[in-house]
């Protein structure tokens, strides 16, 4: 079966829903799930792959591109389905976006069992559109009793101090309203760019950003020290058996990492997204699950760009829980980030 082909059978579910909640946007329809039994990790077909179909969502989105959080966590609940029978959780994630994705096709993904050892399980994930590879993972999945225990060495960073509760801080949209009341913009602008953020759909999870990044006007933005704090609260799971509920809230913070990560990067150069030239894009993103997250707490992204170079930007992040400053996760991305000089082709 071509994913072509897929794609049509799954073609129920190929454009989101404008207001779909986020259970609905990292879901994924299996298509083909081959019994363990029947597997030969020796002898690899694409008849011996898991296929699933995930929609393409607009949900909450402020760009014409694919958001890459929602392929990120579309490909962890894929590949995390393939271990449902198994007492294994997600240690680890590495993607690579190979191309921009469309929001008018579905999205086919193909995992591979590349192995079930005593310990680990690996999966390998590949994401297409229209029959061309666009995203790829490679996951980790540790026994739980490993990944739980409480005996094993253990050190972690420390969170960050005097940080303001969520609570005291803005929503997005109130951000985004009040970027538009600061900018450097007329008036008519502004009750234009009001009425965009008045039409658009919610982003699917809560995100408060202490010191909000500009985003408004080219010109509006002041050079500042590469660091971002922003408080995140991941939706419940109501309906979900234990373990399929634990692969969701990881799926939703996947999703949700990926949101003005690289922007960080920026801040020092004084420029924001809405510089014409500035032109940026994912390369990678990796994820590494230290403890399980919890649906409905807030848990606290630290954000850093320690480097910039050859048109390439680094972003690290560590995500904190709230209650005792536990380090849940660990985030890396590395994007491409550069000055347009001229209009000569990138």
């Amino acid at each position: 079966m071509s994913s072509r082909d897929v794609a049509r059978e799954g073609s129920t579910t190929t454009t989101g829903s404008a207001h779909a909640s986020l259970m609905d946007i990292i879901k994924v329809k299996p298509i083909q799930v081959v019994p363990r039994e029947s597997k030969d990790s020796h002898a690899r077909t694409s008849t011996s792959m898991d296929i699933f179909v995930g929609k393409s969502h607009a949900a909450g989105r402020f760009t014409t591109h694919v958001y890459g959080g929602q392929l990120v966590g579309q490909a962890l609940m894929a590949a995390a389905t393939t271990v449902m029978d198994t007492e294994r959780t997600l240690h680890s994630m590495h993607c690579h976006f190979l191309q921009a994705g469309s929001h008018n096709e579905p999205f086919v993904f193909t995992v591979d069992r590349l192995r079930d050892g005593a310990t680990y399980s690996s999966r390998f994930v590949v994401a297409r559109q229209a029959g061309a590879a666009i995203f790829t993972a490679m996951c980790s999945f540790q026994q739980l009793h490993e990944y739980s225990d409480t005996n094993a060495l253990q050190h972690q960073s420390t969170v960050p101090a005097n940080v303001p509760p969520p609570e005291s801080l803005p929503d997005q949209r109130e951000t985004l309203l009040d970027a538009i009341r600061n900018a450097r913009l007329s008036e008519e602008d502004k009750i234009r760019l009001k009425d965009s953020v008045d039409s658009l759909p919610p982003f699917p999870v809560d995100i408060r950003v202490v010191q909000p990044i500009q985003r408004i006007g080219p010109d509006s933005v002041k050079p500042r020290e590469p660091r971002q704090l922003a408080w995140i609260r991941l939706p419940s799971t109501p309906g979900c058996d234990a373990q399929v509920a634990e692969a969701t809230v990881k799926a939703s913070l996947a999703y949700a990492s990926d949101w003005g990560f690289l922007e960080t990067a920026a801040l020092p150069h004084g420029i924001n997204l809405a510089n014409r030239r500035l032109k940026m894009s994912s390369l990678d993103h990796t994820l590494y699950f230290h403890h399980k997250p919890r649906a409905g707490e807030w848990l606290l992204f630290e954000m850093e760009s320690g480097s910039a170079s050859g048109g390439r930007a680094l972003a690290t992040g560590r995500i904190y829980r709230r209650d005792g400053g536990q380090l849940v996760a660990t985030v890396v991305q590395e994007g491409l980030m550069r000055i347009q000089r001229n209009q000569s082709k990138l």
